[in-house]
């Protein structure tokens, strides 16, 4: 396929992504972050203030807020958006848009469907350009109906444009060992910025593009050497200046000893060079140093039916294994495969090593790291910038001079099984498993958190009550949002025996399993509450709502 058939191919794919995804949009309630990103870019554009959610940094956030407010959000009366509490300021922003919030939100979240839809058309580009046609429509059809990218995809979170800024910095790098142009360096820097402005991250990401340009040099493939050693040293001082610009010019330069630190990381270096100052915003620093204490064990992990602060090497490996479709697993075997089957053609371009190992290389780096440098095991979500690269390499399976009997019909019927991963799914891609794990919503005494319950339930829970004649229930709800936003009538569930309010409880997946956090009431969050859910576990529910929900009849 060549030419307009191929365009048109891809255009489908495309637009199949964006119906998914908007129908996702439509369907999962507010997740739990979302009202965070939202309420920080609002407080940014309207006072400026970029310590309200310092744990990332602005950039998303920014454009968060203002389609939230072109979207017609108001602004609470009191002085929330002003601090430092981004929780705080979070709920005054829904309790100042109670009848519109779930709209306020659906706005912002059409940035991240953009922004989607911007790196499944750079896959399709990439591996089109360097393996094919065919390869091109491959890469772009296991990206567009990958039950992890649609499900972020629709969310106002920080995962996509993480992987989005992530990717194009890997090809923007390739692009510069391989053609040298001012063009490709200009893009480098472009999508550092970005990224750096994204995620705090983009330092990991800066040592393996550093490490894959030295590689490069050292092996005398790019055909601009200089060039390319230039621009990379570059990033950190263009990085930085953006930094500046992007928390509004609010840095200090205070020592590090003056400084109040929670991360033993950074009371080392503060014991160690007390005098020594970092020339990054404050905010920024305080933020970075609260991640690094988050990953110091704080927050707790479940894992295969337990909870622990611990060190979870093997997290990570296992939570792809389960959450990752089935269909990208076989991909990557028919790449490996493809990969030794390969006729070296005389045209191949300079240093054909070069682009599979950079590739491979992210999502090493993100996995190694994921492994060994952090214990914050919230959710493969964490691996999502991995995803662009691998549907890339898997993609190369069906390059020219690929010789494997069959290897396009093996191609196709892989994309058929996506597309019925991304239907069992839909429209609640968030609680995909795959079917080794026991298929959406039936792994999550594997892992759970961020991998099946943030909170996106509430509207599949009023539907199941308006089902089933319930007209008020006891909830457990893992969210920041109040549940009567939808129109759910509940009482808190906050232990203890539920009350003759109702007949009937509402658990979400992440308390069901025993893990603890603040739960929002119509009065507030409350401080951090822990169930023993125990007696429920061998009883089938009622139903599933959203498929991170458990309903029960209690009498």
């Amino acid at each position: 396929m060549s030419g307009r058939p191929h365009l048109w191919a891809a255009a489908a794919l495309l637009v199949i992504q964006a119906a998914l995804t908007v129908w996702g949009v439509t369907r999962n309630s507010v997740t739990f972050d979302e009202t965070a990103h939202v309420a920080s870019g609002v407080a940014l554009i309207r006072e400026g203030n970029t310590w309200i959610s310092a744990v990332n940094p602005p950039l998303i956030k920014l454009g968060y807020g203002a389609a939230a407010l072109a979207a017609g959000a108001k602004l609470p009366a009191g002085p929330q958006l002003s601090g430092r509490d981004q929780f705080a300021a979070a709920e005054a922003l829904m309790r100042a848009n109670f009848e519109s919030y779930p709209g306020v939100v659906a706005a912002a979240r059409l940035v991240d469907v953009a922004l989607a839809l911007a790196l499944s058309i750079l896959v399709w580009l990439t591996a089109r350009r360097l393996y094919g046609e065919a390869a091109g429509l491959f890469a772009l059809a296991l990206c567009a109906l990958c039950p992890e990218m649609l499900a972020h995809g629709g969310l106002a979170t920080l995962d996509v444009p993480t992987a989005l800024f992530s990717f194009a910095a890997l090809v923007a790098l390739i692009d510069l060992v391989r053609n040298g142009t001012w063009r490709a360096a200009g893009l480098l820097a472009v999508a550092f910025t970005a990224l750096t402005l994204t995620r705090f991250t983009s330092w990991l990401v800066l040592g393996l593009l550093a490490a894959l340009a030295a590689a490069a040099i050292v092996t005398r493939l790019p055909r601009r050497p200089l060039r390319l050693a230039a621009t990379t040293l570059a990033l950190v001082p263009i990085a930085v200046l953006a930094l500046h610009l992007g928390y509004l010019g609010e840095t200090s330069l205070k020592p590090l000893g003056s400084g109040n630190w929670s991360s033993a990381r950074f009371q080392s270096l503060a014991r160690t060079a007390p005098h020594l100052v970092i020339p990054l915003p404050d905010a920024y620093l305080a933020g970075l140093d609260h991640q690094m204490y988050e990953s110091q064990g704080i927050t707790p992990t479940y894992f295969q039916g337990r909870i622990t602060r611990d060190p979870v090497r093997t997290y990570m490996p296992v939570a792809a294994a389960v959450k990752w479709p089935l269909s990208l697993w076989a991909a990557g075997l028919l790449a490996v495969v493809a990969g030794f089957r390969r006729r070296a053609g005389s045209g191949a371009p300079r240093g054909p090593w070069f682009e599979p190992a950079a590739l491979l290389a992210l999502p090493i780096v993100l996995f190694i790291a994921s492994m060994l440098l952090v214990r914050l095991n919230v959710g493969v979500r964490y691996l999502l910038p991995a995803l662009p690269a691998l549907f890339v390499l898997a993609g190369s399976s069906l390059a020219p001079g690929v010789r494997v009997r069959g290897i396009r019909i093996v191609a196709a019927v892989l994309v058929a099984g996506a597309a019925l991963e991304a239907g069992s799914a839909a429209p609640w891609f968030l609680s995909f498993y795959n079917a080794a794990a026991g298929g959406p919503g039936n792994g999550d005494r594997v892992v759970n958190d961020s991998n099946v319950d943030v909170g996106q339930g509430l509207i599949a829970l009023r539907e199941e009550m308006a089902r089933l004649g319930i007209g008020r229930i006891h909830l457990a709800y893992h969210g920041t949002v109040d549940p009567a936003i939808y129109g759910i009538d509940y009482v808190p569930y906050l232990g203890g025996e539920p009350g003759t309010e109702s007949d009937w409880i509402a658990i979400s997946s992440y308390y069901f399993v025993g893990l603890s956090q603040r739960m929002m009431t119509p009065t507030g969050r409350t401080e951090f509450v822990e169930f023993r859910f125990e007696s429920l576990w061998s009883r089938p529910p009622a139903a599933r709502p959203a498929r991170c929900m458990y309903l029960f009849r209690i009498r």
